[in-house]
């Protein structure tokens, strides 16, 4: 019992990493805007850059990770996370910013897809089910502290300081990682100029396709919210950075009931249905948006409640669809969690850039994204009831 624990609170430091990253400066946008003398959108680019790197590393180093093992690939990515936090303490321009991030990216990319491989590595079946309803679970208690963190290191010191704060737990978890056991206990006997086979093995397989769509959507929205977020609630509604960064607690505690709850109905439901939930859940959560804003409603709770509903959606729809599109893989998990994570990211950094564009944000454009987010999701669950009925090994 011990040693699972320990694995799962393992498993999920190195996990939120990658997570820790992006959220803990979030409150700070707009304080780095004035200080280099920049626009919003282009503090924005520093979300997009890192999501950018963040989503192209997996792709090299989880099939690497799948040869030379999860360990020493950690360990690398956090060297370069490390440094590149360090430099962006003395970087004069906005542009240098951008850089260090988009490298920082690079390394805890690399460091996020080794974790999840290590879950494949570790867990079979229902046990990698729950594992993985009970990581999504429990990640939003670092999620919310990130940014609550964030927002009183921003009001008390500057935004150098979450720069500082990351690099030292960045530390930490590298000592970790020394001192723990390497999870793969066989590595690959393929050629690592072979891993474009087996993506194309991966992306031929119709299952883990279906599944892996349903996974990497609700990432569109979520991303969007953290891009236009600290503007809306800092600048036009005038939280300050501490009041905005507490923000994420009630965002941890929503998804934290509803990954209780997914662990819960998982044993009464098929996964098909709470994916069909959760982006129902997502189309009234936009919809909610819409309806306060033709209101000419716009205050903290009317932004946040409607975004706290699309949230807790995460819990059902990441989770499961996870769970279900590497249930199908047999072997090479490194490189199937490579494109899962790398198509995640990159629909994030989609809907990152996008907003980044809109020179005036609002709520309306917010409500359309969770909305057409949703109606995509009930698209897709559709045509993977047809993929369940012709495999019934999906339907448990």
């Amino acid at each position: 019992m011990r040693s699972h624990l320990f694995t799962t609170i393992y498993l999920l430091l190195l996990i939120s990493c990658g997570y820790l990253a992006t959220d803990v400066y979030l409150p700070s946008l707009p304080a780095i805007a004035a200080y280099f003398q920049a626009s919003d959108n282009q503090v924005q680019m520093t979300l997009f850059f890192y999501l950018v790197s963040f989503s192209v590393s997996p792709l090299i180093f989880g099939p690497l990770s799948d040869h030379v093992g999860r360990k020493k690939v950690i360990l690398g990515g956090i060297a370069v996370s490390i440094a590149a936090t360090a430099a962006a303490l003395f970087m004069p321009h906005i542009q240098g910013l951008v850089a260090c991030r988009f490298l920082q990216g690079l390394g805890l990319g690399a460091v996020l897809i080794c974790s999840r491989s290590m879950v494949s590595d570790l867990f079979t079946g229902k046990a990698l089910a729950r594992q993985m309803s009970l990581t999504t679970m429990l990640m939003p208690l670092v999620l919310a502290i990130a940014p609550t963190v964030g927002g009183l290191l921003q009001e008390t010191f500057q935004w150098q300081a979450v720069f500082i704060f990351l690099s030292v737990y960045l530390t930490l978890i590298l000592f970790l990682v020394m001192a723990a056991p390497e999870s793969l206990k066989q590595p690959s006997t393929k050629k690592f100029t072979q891993i474009f086979s087996t993506y194309r093995a991966h992306l031929s397989n119709r299952q883990f396709v279906v599944f892996g769509i349903t996974f990497i959507l609700p990432s569109i929205g979520l991303f969007a919210y953290m891009t236009v977020s600290p503007f809306l609630f800092q600048e036009q509604i005038g939280l300050s950075p501490s009041e905005y960064g507490s923000l994420a607690l009630f965002v941890g505690a929503g998804i934290l009931t509803t990954g209780f709850l997914n662990l819960k109905l998982i044993q009464y439901f098929s996964a098909i249905q709470l994916l069909f939930l959760g982006a129902s859940l997502m189309i009234v959560s936009g919809g909610l948006l819409l309806v306060f804003y033709s209101m000419g409603i716009f205050t903290t709770w009317s932004l946040l409640i409607p975004s706290l509903i699309y949230f807790s959606c995460l819990a059902f729809c990441i989770s499961n669809s996870a769970a279900r599109a590497m249930s199908v893989v047999k072997e090479h998990f490194g490189a199937a969690a490579a494109l899962l994570t790398t198509f995640q990211y990159v629909a994030g950094a989609c809907g990152s850039f996008i907003f980044s564009l809109i020179p005036n944000e609002t709520p309306l454009s917010l409500a359309g994204c969770f909305i057409a987010v949703g109606v995509l999701s009930l698209i897709t669950l559709c045509f993977a009831l047809r993929c369940t009925d012709q495999d019934p090994v999906l339907s448990y």
